[in-house]
Formats: structure tokens, sequence, C-alpha cells
């Protein structure tokens, strides 16, 4: 069973790239990957058998040399010579079409090819003026051997049902190639968008929603007037650790934070990054009560899961605000509320959670608002 596992690896590498690719190529890898798997099946299961049963010795030898070709370009593909690749799979393309046609003439079917090599050839990974270069070149080709074809062909001597059969495979394989190479552009496609949509929505470092779509969430709870509760969270002395240790070890540490505060809230719950090492929490269906005991069990996590070193422990612990929908009239001053909570946890002595206004914060003027609701201002002004 282990052995039959391990063959089915084996398998699955082959359709892998064997080295890393940049996101651009990527797209062109995979374009092109089922291709060329279904151009060998086209030659050992249709070419090669068709001119062996209408004794075309030439076509035959030309059709092998296609599958062989057709691996070794599939090789090339697959090691990162896409170009290479590709342009060993046209030439024999091209040569294929042109002695077909010079040998049974046109309208079997065969010019067909031509326009299928324009297409392979302009979703490759070739630079546009080889592109251009290519096409030019097998229009040139295949109208001169049009034009050369001779008024008495092979196929008009073999007669009876070889030009219906020669029609028809060549309509079915142009058919299924077509569908095969527009059905791996959609689904590149798809899953480009899929990739360029989870970009625009979360942070590239932690996986976690970005500013931008934390604050849409809860515009959308504001708009529905579903209660949730707020949390601003900040990790205490993360500059410490960034200088200390270095960025790269910040930024492992920031995904360990996340981690831990995922493990801790709910499914339905949402966690973005604010910005810098500042999260945000959206807890659906909170009071204030069960938001404090929430915002408790997150800074118990992260305090009692410390994130291993080399050589020991980092502990980190959390500052945390709290503020529910009903304490403020829109988004900005419930940010600025719990932006102005958690740094009161701050100056009450970090690693704990505020829910409440102090006498000192009840002093300040409501009507202006803290740094964090200015910058999330913006953020939705630059996206209008």
């Amino acid at each position: 069973m282990n052995g039959k596992f391990r063959n089915l690896g084996s398998w699955r590498a082959l359709s892998l790239p064997a080295c890393p690719l940049p996101a651009d190529r990527q797209r062109y890898f995979y374009t092109l990957s089922q291709l060329y798997l279904i151009a060998a099946v086209v030659y050992l299961f249709d070419f090669i058998p068709m001119f062996w049963l209408l004794s075309d010795t030439r076509l035959f030898i030309i059709s092998v040399t296609g599958l062989g070709m057709t691996v070794v370009a599939r090789e090339l593909h697959r090691r990162g010579h896409m170009g290479a690749g590709v342009s060993l799979m046209l030439s024999m393309m091209t040569a294929h079409m042109l002695a077909s046609i010079g040998t049974y003439g046109s309208g079997l079917g065969f010019e067909l090819y031509f326009a299928l090599i324009l297409l392979v050839t302009y979703i490759s990974a070739l630079r546009q003026i080889a592109k251009l270069g290519v096409s030019l070149a097998v229009m040139g080709l295949t109208t001169y051997q049009l034009m050369g074809t001779p008024e008495v062909t092979l196929v008009d001597r073999l007669g009876g049902w070889a030009p219906q059969v020669l029609l028809i495979a060549n309509l079915a394989t142009v058919g299924v190639l077509f569908a095969v190479i527009l059905r791996r552009l959609e689904g590149v496609s798809q899953r480009l968008e899929i990739s360029y949509r989870r970009q625009a929505h979360h942070d590239a470092l932690t996986g976690v929603f970005n500013r931008r779509a934390v604050l849409h969430e809860i515009e959308l709870a504001l708009d529905n007037a579903r209660p949730f509760a707020l949390l601003m969270i900040d990790i205490d002395h993360f500059k410490t650790i960034n200088d200390r240790y270095g960025h790269k070890l910040g930024d492992r540490a920031l995904c360990h934070l996340v981690e831990c505060l995922r493990v801790s809230l709910r499914d339905e719950d949402t966690l973005g990054r604010y910005g810098g090492e500042e999260f945000i929490a959206v807890l659906h269906g909170k009071s204030h009560g069960e938001a404090l005991c929430a915002a408790e069990r997150l800074a118990s996590a992260v305090r009692e899961t410390s994130y291993a070193l080399e050589s020991g422990a980092l502990n980190m612990t959390l500052s945390i605000g709290v503020a529910v929908d009903g304490e403020a009239q829109d988004i900005d001053n419930l940010i600025a509320l719990a932006d102005r909570r958690l740094y009161q946890a701050k100056r009450d002595g970090r690693d704990r959670v505020c829910g409440t206004d102090t006498p000192a914060m009840q002093g300040e003027i409501p009507v202006v608002l803290d740094r964090a609701a200015e910058q999330m201002r913006a953020v939705f002004e630059r996206a209008s």
C-alpha cells in the first residue's frame, strides 16, 4: 500500500514544476501543462493509428517523431524552459500540418491546425515579438502549401471512406484541443481571480483580513444592526522584540500571535490586522460582559503560549481595548473608543483588558477623533 502511494506521489510530482516559478510564469505553466498530455494522447491514439491504416509511411514517421518531441517538450516545460518547450511542440505541429496538406490537400481539416497553432502561440510564454514572428511564418508557410497543393492528391487515389474519416478525425481532434485549452484558460482565470481577491482582502504576512476588509466587516455589522463587540489588540513592547531579535523573527512572532488568537476565537468572529502590531477582532453577537471575558481569554492564551526560539522562548502579552456597538453612534467613534481604552490599558501597566472609561478618559472632548479614527476615514476616502 505504501508503495502504491509513493508511486502516486511520483506521478503527481511529474505534473508539477520542477523548480519554483514566479507568479507571472505560473499562468503559462498551468495553462499549457495539460495540453502536452492531450497532444501526446492525440498522437498515440489518433494520428499514429490513422496514418498506419492509410499506409502513409512519411506521416506515420512524422507522427511518431511528434509523440517523442511532445514528451521532450513537456519535460522542458516542467523544468521551467517553457519557451523552448512550446517552440518544439509548435514546430512539430507546423511540420505535421504542412506535410498533411501537401499529401492530402485542403478541405479535410488539416488546415484547421493553423488556428490551433496561433492559439497555442499567443497563450505561451514566448516574447511578443516571437509570437508575431511565429504567426507570420506559419501563415506564410500554410498559404504557400495550400497554393502548391497538387490537383490529384493521395486521398483522391484512395477514395471511398478515407476523406470522410480524415475530416471527422481532424474536426474532432481540433475541437477537443480547443476545448481543453479554453477550459484550462478558464480554470487559470478563476484561480487568479481568487488569488487577487484574497490579496485584496487579506494581510500578506499573517493571512488574516487586512485593514480595509476588517473595517468593511464592521460597517456591514453596523448597517445590518447586528450586535457585536470590537476588540482593539496591541502587542506589548513589540518594538523591543524587533530591536532585539530582528524583523524576520518579529514577523514570525506576529504569525504565532495570529494562530493563538484564531484558536481562541469562534468561526463566526472576524480577525484583522489594523496596522503594525495592532489587530482588530469583531465578536458578533457578544454583549459587553461577554466581550470582556473573550478578551481576557485571548490575553491569557497569548500569555501562556510562548514562541519557541533556538535559545529559549519568547513570551508576549497583549493590551486590549473593548467597545460594543451601542457605545458609539458611528464607526469612527466606536474605533476611537476602543483605541482609547487600549491605550488606557497600556497606561495602566499593559498585559490587561480595558472595557470602561476612566474619569480621565471621560473628560476628553468626545468630538475629537484620535489617530485611529482619522486613519480609518482616510482609508475609506481612498477606496471611494
